[in-house]
């Protein structure tokens, strides 16, 4: 027995995802979206942050193509990029390069326009779902006000459903909708960082890089404030993003661009950029940083209402995590939905958002244990966890291949599992009782990755 109407509010990446998700057991689902939706990949108003860099970690990667089978062939087809994560991208940290070698990382690089029309492409092929253009202004309940059972909309009409799910973003309403039924909102936790980025569009010069890199990751430090990233993007392009964390405006032309540039811990996207042949001229874009909306701990929630998305955690993006921690939810609902019995709905709302807990708590700590360390970051509903004890990890990933990939693994999939192996535990106990530490790297001169079989992760 099939459910009858899911209502998705936003057609951003979390809200087409969220009906791949659902459609397999509801009869019929919609999409309601403000925009009027492009045809092609283009900007649109709704995804203000749509022409900066976005990548797909393999874990979200991975939960995407288990939701739409064969997409990443259309990402191919599209022209995206395809490279090991680990081997091919050079990063740059505090402690000095990363270690490269071979991994099971692999991922697509294009503009987050071209993947999200892919997508949105896909779902419009899914016959039982529609995607219209609608504003919603809030929702209505039950008579017992204990279950969501339609979202209203400009104009007060209404769409009822079964479920519904809130994609709509960073600026989601979600929060005042409920609370306008009665129900004490959720509390919402922030980490503010002030990021703010410029990403530029550009082709390389053929020498730009050597033949072994495909990208370079150097990150903003608390002693580096300044970071840049430059990653393929596919049909031979790349892009590179000038970002500084606590800091108040973004470069905006191409002299104040590559000047930011300049100011990252090493000189080699700079170099890149001042040969390369830029495509548009740099979008500036500020973020205010983490917030965390904890709808799973609600002690008093309606029925029948899921948040996803930027809705629940809006990520600071210099770690790339957002696309694919919806991606990550929407499979999560799937799969609780296909087992949910629709002639008894009762409780399903509360149990897709319950599960979602230790995705976002892996995530979020994470971030905090990261952007604490910058002086400048202030912190709401959360307290600064302690300083590590220890910088071996880091450490050690100069030097052992092996190590740094399974550090990476832990960013790709959410857990810290791959560095728990005790093949990469023994690896750090030698590296800890030998007294060693990291080498004075040159911050402009790339080592060579290792070779090797890919580490299994």
């Amino acid at each position: 027995m099939a459910f009858d109407h899911a209502v998705v509010v936003g057609a951003g990446i979390g809200g087409l995802l969220s009906a791949a998700a659902l459609a397999p057991r509801f009869d019929r689902v919609t999409i309601l979206e403000r925009d009027e939706l492009p045809a092609d990949a283009t900007h649109r108003r709704g995804v203000p942050q749509g022409e900066q860099m976005h990548v797909l970690l393999a874990i979200g990667q991975d939960a995407i193509e288990e939701l739409l089978p064969g997409i990443g062939a259309a990402w191919a087809d599209a022209g995206a990029a395809w490279f090991d994560s680990t081997r091919d991208v050079a990063s740059f940290s505090s402690q000095g390069w990363t270690a490269r070698g071979p991994s099971e990382a692999w991922t697509y690089g294009l503009r987050r326009l071209v993947l999200e029309r892919t997508v949105r492409d896909r779902i419009r092929g899914i016959p039982n779902v529609t995607i219209e253009q609608e504003t919603v202004t809030g929702l209505r309940a039950s008579r017992d006000g204990m279950r969501v059972t339609a979202v209203e909309l400009r104009g007060d009409s209404a769409i009822e459903a079964d479920l519904i799910v809130d994609a709509s973003g960073r600026t989601s309403h979600a929060r005042e909708w409920i609370a306008a039924l009665g129900f004490e909102p959720p509390v919402a936790h922030e980490i503010v960082s002030d990021i703010v980025y410029s990403t530029a569009l550009v082709r390389l010069r053929d020498d730009a890089l050597r033949a072994d890199i495909r990208g370079v990751l150097a990150p903003p430090t608390p002693i580096s404030p300044r970071g840049a990233v430059l990653l393929p993007c596919g049909d031979g392009l790349h892009q590179i993003v000038a970002v500084a964390q606590n800091a108040s405006r973004a470069p905006a032309g191409r002299d104040e661009f590559l000047a930011e540039l300049d100011e990252a811990p090493t000189p080699v996207i700079a170099d890149a950029a001042r040969r390369a042949e830029f495509v548009d001229d740099p979008k500036p874009f500020k973020i205010r940083g983490t917030r965390r909306t904890r709808w799973e701990d609600m002690a008093s929630r309606p029925d029948g209402f899921v948040a996803v998305g930027d809705a629940v955690l809006a990520l600071n993006p210099i770690y790339g995590q957002g696309m694919s921690v919806a991606a990550v939810e929407a499979l999560t609902m799937r799969d609780l939905v296909a087992s949910a019995d629709a002639a008894d709905p009762a409780g399903l709302a509360r149990r897709i958002q319950e599960a979602f807990r230790s995705t976002l708590d892996f995530v979020f700590d994470s971030g905090l244990r990261s952007d604490a360390r910058f002086s400048a970051t202030t912190l709401h509903g959360v307290e600064a966890p302690p300083p590590p004890k220890s910088r071996v990890l880091g450490a050690l990933a100069t030097e052992d291949w092996k190590v740094a990939v399974a550090l990476r693994y832990v960013s790709h999939y959410f857990s810290a599992a791959p560095v728990q192996r005790p093949e990469i535990r023994a690896r750090i106990r030698a590296w800890s009782s030998s007294g060693r530490r990291p080498r004075n790297p040159d911050p402009a001169v790339v080592p060579k990755p290792f070779d090797g079989q890919p580490l299994p992760r």
